[in-house]
């Protein structure tokens, strides 16, 4: 085949090939391109049976657009022989790289998240692979984990072994060496033959994860039949006895994975996505403690370790006489506490009911008490996303103070039994880990706003007579109806994961807390904050999506005119869609009155300074939240981008260091230090940066600037021709950037028209955007700001 060209592909060299494939290297002779083609092998070409798994592979895959799938670009037939043209990659399978020996543990995080990230996508289009196994991972050489060979992919729903399926699985267990390494990573459901559904690629992923942990495969065996007795009836080793490095959270990790009974099965691909992530954040931090110099730190625990929060006072005080109280540690030598007002932090409340149904109530009792605690004068409190980073931990309380710049803690309890929920809140001296106060509090289910007041006051009284010398604080506004509140939370819990499936869950939860209390102006504000963000990311059209928002915002007002949020959510509004920079300020200026401590409205106040150029202004803002939220990763990466748009590259890239360190997944962190180096003309830096981002768009967005600036022009122009192909109908503004960059003016001036008819948020960032250097010369750019109503 070498030398051949089917279609436009002309074939370069044989990469591999197995019993289902061989795949070629090849040219793209129209767009210049290396690509990977895929054939069936000769003998298959004439099995009608082959011919339907190689085309449902095609159409599986070509129906996923994920950065961690394998991109199909064309599916076509040659001469009666189909063919499959895919991404071309450097790298290995992971089967490769595995080589009969563990992966370094923070590896094995990285690439096993990038894998469900994968399985995430497939699973919300319905779609189970159905094969996962090292050899169908490809670990390109910058460490990107690509899901590979839709082969046995189904939609969920139809019926178990049809005969479509029937074939697919004869062919796998029959095919040359396929049998022991498929049947090796086969959940036991599939092992039977059963009705598959997406649990089957969690329990397949587990086994992945334990051979990337160990070596080897979770069972050994001679036979399919002892291999199969295995999956049924035994229990793997714990991956820590064989590797020492494995920590007890992985070890559990992979056990819940590899749950013989799917019902005690991770249940979906974010619950096993969340619990990776929540490893690798724990280690992170590890990490970034001793680097800080903090000395003998409590070591990371599970969750479990916390129970002493359930503990009646007696026990608690005996626990503490006997010196055996969980925070107590040590700081580096020569470390100090905060100095200044008394200060305090509300961590992530535990739930410790059976069922450990509850979080979204413990979570949302603890942020009304950080609002109800925030309103105290001269009481300084952390911010929320710091505060939360420590859900689920068990850090040493002079850690936690140090990293948050507080004196006190308050943490606490929710435990719910039938009708009855206890609560148990506890304020805690950071210096010392003793206690200020502790109270329990036991009560029907049904007045959990009395609960919730009766704690506000109560720790707020505490407070104020221990630190301030003063009376109690009123609690925080909410809704008259138990019922309301509690469906409240539970849209609050889901919003925050930010898909659009979420975003539309949390939104039904607000509509029925409104139909038991159409005036809870809290719940009007959620509604305005997911329509807001399902416009911003292009998930509903934003004339559209800003409408609602806007009009709920002001619902929330009415009903509720000192909530500073639903200001700030006014202002981003008026910010992002209207452009009604008068009015955008006069909403901020409120907000920053009514709660001038809040880190979200300082961090959105800033972006309306650097939309009107403020930059100054924007960056003190920055800090300010920061000071407040040391752990938010989005007020650091605010800082990073407010600082690039001032003129200040290193101050920029050290923000935006520092939202890696917090979270090495952040989405655009690379991409702009990319930009960052690429305006300092350092392309080559730039281009590696930003291939490390996760959404394949936004790689492609910086190899068309970084190709360019490197002279690669066919490189750049293609890098661009797939951009557009993802993104013409979404996306306006980057492509006036990126047009604007490569100095085609006119070209740049056309996607501005268009970002200008579309309402395109990001046109709120020209002002400062180093991209449109180059137009700042020409008059058109000076109009255009005049049409946006910015100063120029």
């Amino acid at each position: 085949m070498i030398g051949e060209t089917l279609s436009r592909y002309r074939i370069v060299s044989r990469l591999g090939g197995g019993g289902m494939g061989v795949v070629y290297e090849a040219e793209d002779t129209r767009l210049g391109r290396r690509v990977a083609l895929k054939l069936l092998p000769d003998e298959l070409g004439a099995n009608p049976e082959a011919r339907e798994r190689f085309e449902r592979e095609a159409r599986a895959a070509s129906a996923l657009n994920h950065p961690n799938i394998c991109v199909i670009h064309e599916v076509g037939e040659h001469e009666g022989r189909p063919f499959i043209v895919m991404e071309r990659m450097e790298g290995q399978t992971l089967r490769h790289a595995i080589g009969g020996k563990p992966l370094d543990v923070d590896r094995l995080v990285e690439l096993g998240l990038q894998v469900v990230e994968a399985l995430d996508a497939a699973h919300a289009k319905g779609i189970v692979h159905r094969d996962v196994k090292p050899a169908n991972i490809f670990v390109t050489d910058r460490g990107q984990a690509k899901l590979l060979d839709f082969g046995l992919a189904r939609q969920t729903g139809s019926r178990p072994l049809d005969p479509e399926d029937a074939t697919a699985s004869r062919l796998d267990l029959t095919g040359a060496g396929t049998l022991l390494g498929t049947v090796a990573y086969m959940s036991p459901e599939q092992a039977r033959g059963q009705e598959l559904d997406a649990r089957t690629d969690l329990y397949s992923l587990g086994a992945v994860l334990y051979e990337m942990a160990t070596g080897a495969p979770p069972f050994a065996a001679q036979s399919t039949g002892g291999l199969l007795e295995a999956i049924f009836g035994r229990e793997p080793l714990p991956p820590s006895s064989l590797n020492p490095d494995v920590p007890a959270e992985l070890d559990r990790i992979i056990a819940k994975a590899m749950e013989k009974d799917r019902n005690l099965r991770y249940q979906s691909a974010s619950e096993l996505r969340a619990d990776l992530q929540r490893l690798r954040r724990d280690t992170t931090q590890a990490r970034l403690l001793s680097a800080s110099g903090i000395s003998s730190p409590v070591p990371v625990r599970p969750a479990r370790h916390r129970l002493f929060l359930g503990l009646g006072i007696a026990a608690l005080a005996l626990a503490l006489g006997a010196g055996l109280w969980l925070g107590r540690g040590s700081f580096g030598r020569g470390s100090t506490l905060p100095a200044g007002p008394p200060s305090i932090a509300v961590l992530p409340f535990v739930d410790m009911s059976p069922a450990r149904d509850q979080e979204y109530f413990a979570d949302g009792l603890a942020e009304e008490l950080l609002n109800s605690l925030a309103r105290t004068p001269g009481l300084r409190v952390a911010g929320r996303t710091s505060s939360f980073q420590f859900k689920g931990r068990n850090e040493d309380m002079r850690v936690i103070g140090r990293l948050l710049n507080v004196t006190t803690l308050l943490e606490g309890s929710v435990r719910k039994a039938g009708a009855r929920i206890r609560i148990t809140a506890q304020l805690v001296k950071v210096e010392d880990g003793f206690h200020l106060w502790s109270e329990t509090y036991d009560r029907e289910l049904d007045d959990v706003l009395a609960v919730q007041d009766d704690i506000a006051r109560a720790v707020s009284g505490a407070l104020k007579l221990t630190l301030l010398g003063g009376g109690a604080t009123p609690p925080a506004a909410g809704s008259k109806s138990a019922a309301s509140y509690n469906l409240y939370l539970q849209g609050r819990h889901i919003q925050a994961r930010r898909t659009k499936a979420d975003l539309e869950r949390a939104s039904d939860y607000f509509r029925q807390a409104l139909e038991l209390d159409p005036g809870y102006a809290r719940a009007w504000l959620g509604l305005a904050n997911s329509h807001a963000l399902l416009a911003a990311s292009g998930d509903v059209t934003p004339a559209d999506g800003y409408a609602k928002a806007r009009s709920e915002a002001e619902k929330a007002l009415e009903l509720d005119p000192g909530l500073a949020e639903a200001h700030a959510t006014l202002g981003w509004i008026l910010t992002g869609h209207d452009w009604d920079w008068d009015g955008a300020e006069a909403a901020y200026r409120r907000a920053l009155a009514l709660d001038p401590a809040n880190p979200m409205v300082l961090r959105r106040a800033a972006t309306l300074r650097a939309t009107l150029g403020r930059f100054d202004e924007a960056i003190e803002l920055d800090r300010r939240a920061i000071d407040l939220d040391p752990l938010s990763v989005a007020c650091h990466y605010n800082l990073g981008l407010h600082a690039w748009y001032a003129g200040r590259p290193a101050e920029a890239e050290a923000a935006l260091r520092k939202v890696l360190e917090l979270n090495p997944e952040y989405p655009l962190a690379h991409l702009m230090i990319g930009l960052i180096r690429l305006t300092a003309s350092r392309p080559d830096e730039a281009l590696r940066e930003t291939e490390q981002e996760k959404d394949h768009a936004w790689v492609l967005y910086g190899r068309a600037l970084a190709h360019h600036a490197l002279g690669r022009s066919r490189e750049a122009d293609s890098a661009l021709a797939d951009l557009l192909d993802l993104k013409r109908d979404t996306w306006a503004y980057q492509f006036a950037e990126i047009h604007a960059y490569r100095g085609e003016a006119d070209e740049a001036f056309a996607w501005l028209e268009t970002a200008h008819a579309r309402r395109d948020s990001g046109l709120s960032d020209i002002k400062g955007d180093p991209l449109f250097g180059r137009l700042e010369g020409d008059p058109r750019f000076a109009r255009f700001l005049e049409k946006m109503r910015l100063p120029l």
